[in-house]
């Protein structure tokens, strides 16, 4: 679920939780949503990459949000040389100005072709806070690189700190990438034309010595159009 940092807070979560809030008891009928996005990029950027190495993107996903906070859904996209989906689950709220949201995501890939030793199944927990327009989230590993025999520990943990203001936003992200040394921080700045149009601009602005993002100092130019339903 590369595609929007695994914040699910929904407009019914937020209000329940402003209820409980105010010293109020949580309505005692519950409430569900089923939402849904269909969507294209020129590339698949994630955390200050191109993974698609500037090939196009097409993306989905189909999700179901409770007035508890629950929420679970599943993502698709199509990849370099295959297809990935993720499945992930959480649960977020808001007290006042106040958002908070934990999420545990699955992201797979049956099919990666040519790059299936670059595209391996991996499980993140993810932990994220915001407060009026800033925001702060972290990414922690946990399982497996892979399944079966090939399996390896997931020890990466990425975190973000971010502010938004009306159309624009401004994020920073660090990677500790501890399978091979990819540590580096790059600063994204966005502006969103309208609901399902945005732009992104990024670049990386610090990596280790040792690091495969050492080089990799090109300014990312990203175009994203995804319709909501």
């Amino acid at each position: 679920m590369k595609h929007v940092s695994g914040i699910k807070k929904t407009v019914l979560a937020a209000s329940v939780a402003a209820t409980m809030a105010a010293g109020l008891a949580a309505p005692s009928i519950a409430v569900a949503e089923v939402s849904g996005t269909v969507g294209v990029s020129n590339m698949y950027f994630w955390r200050g990459q191109d993974l698609t190495e500037g090939n196009a993107q097409v993306f989905g996903s189909l999700d179901y949000a409770h007035s508890t906070g629950l929420y679970a859904g599943i993502w698709g996209s199509s990849e370099l040389g295959g297809t990935e989906y993720d499945l992930y689950a959480g649960y977020a709220g808001s007290l006042g100005d106040f958002s908070y949201d934990i999420a545990y995501v699955d992201y797979n890939y049956p099919n990666s072709g040519e790059y299936a030793g670059e595209y391996r199944d991996l499980q993140e927990v993810i932990l994220s806070l915001g407060y009026a327009g800033f925001s702060a989230a972290g990414y922690f590993g946990v399982g497996d690189y892979g399944r079966g025999d090939d399996a390896e520990d997931n020890e990466d943990n990425y975190f973000t700190v971010g502010y938004a203001y009306d159309k624009y936003g401004i994020t920073v992200g660090t990677w500790d990438f501890e399978a091979d040394d990819t540590n580096y921080t790059h600063v994204d700045l966005s502006y969103a034309l309208t609901d399902e149009l945005g732009f992104t601009v990024s670049k990386v602005v610090d990596a280790d010595e040792l690091s495969s993002m050492e080089d990799n100092d090109d300014t990312l130019f990203v175009v994203t159009y995804a319709l909501s339903f």
